[in-house]
């Protein structure tokens, strides 16, 4: 971290943290910019607001931890070696899983603001992280192509996990489908890549209900067993294929604990015909041990 003095006192040091943004070479974009950051201000006096982190006034995320979450997520990882679920006995792979970033520290803190606090402006900082791993996907998660894949394959479908419906009630919103918008409206939706919000969720008894969070590895296992389904009406902006055989898909959500949830959607994809390449999830946390819970759920 740099300082320098920029109150003009003797000896005063002002915290002063680089920014990734270079200076902007025209003047209107530059007013555009100082334009920008006075409106913010102007929120920020009618509607205050602390940084998620480190509670920092007048910023929903201030400058040092907007660069702390940027270098945890700057090198995105394969994660499916920490869910026991999507690895057999021998370590083999059963659903490849590209991570942004770990489930720690700062982007822990921003992650659960975003998920439990309401904190949905946190969407599209945490949208950029999700899109450098969308990024990485052609390279990380390289696979032979399928006997059952056409030779030219048509452009990979982006699946989200569906919100459950307690979820729902509870937060207002799907943080899920808030990254979406956010990486389709700032434009980082990689090409060929198209959402396809084709997965649901079945209708269960109230008394069948258990919220993954709390539960053990076998109990989220059992949880989500047969609890998906594929959405066969036509929706507004989506139109499900005749005959899905073939389609590649990349299942998207945004934390990976055991990987019971990826594995049921996996599953629910196959049986219907559809050819899962991968996953990508927003951050990797660590299973949770019996009696232990760790993550957001």
């Amino acid at each position: 971290m740099n300082t320098e003095d920029t109150t003009g006192g003797p000896g005063t040091l002002v915290p002063h943290f680089p920014s990734h943004r270079a200076r902007a070479s025209s003047p209107w974009l530059r007013a555009w910019l100082w334009g920008e950051r006075a409106w913010q201000d102007f929120l920020h006096l009618v509607m205050p607001a602390d940084c998620v982190v480190c509670g920092a006034e007048d910023h929903t995320l201030c400058p040092a931890c907007s660069a702390a979450l940027r270098r945890q997520t700057a090198q995105p990882f394969r994660a499916e070696r920490f869910a026991d679920a999507l690895v057999g006995v021998l370590g083999e792979p059963y659903l490849p899983v590209l991570a942004a970033g770990h489930y720690r520290d700062a982007f822990a803190a921003t992650i659960l603001g975003f998920k439990n606090h309401g904190r949905t402006e946190l969407s599209a900082p945490l949208g950029r992280c999700l899109a450098r791993a969308l990024d990485q996907v052609p390279e990380q998660l390289k696979q032979r192509p399928s006997a059952s894949e056409p030779p030219q394959a048509p452009a990979l479908w982006l699946v989200p996990i569906p919100s459950t419906g307690s979820g729902w009630r509870r937060r207002g919103y799907d943080p899920v489908a808030l990254l979406l918008e956010s990486l389709v409206k700032e434009g980082r939706l990689p090409s060929g890549v198209v959402i396809a919000p084709i997965l649901g969720s079945k209708v269960k008894a109230p008394w069948r209900r258990h919220h993954q969070k709390g539960l053990g590895r076998a109990a989220r296992r059992r949880n989500v067993r047969n609890t998906m389904k594929i959405k066969r009406r036509r929706g507004r902006r989506f139109r499900l294929l005749a005959n899905p055989n073939g389609q590649a898909v990349l299942l998207l959500d945004d934390v990976l604990t055991t990987g019971s949830t990826l594995r049921e959607a996996a599953r629910t994809l196959e049986k219907a015909g559809f050819l899962v390449r991968g996953a990508v999830v927003l951050a990797a946390a660590r299973a949770p041990e019996k009696g232990i819970v760790n993550e957001p759920r």
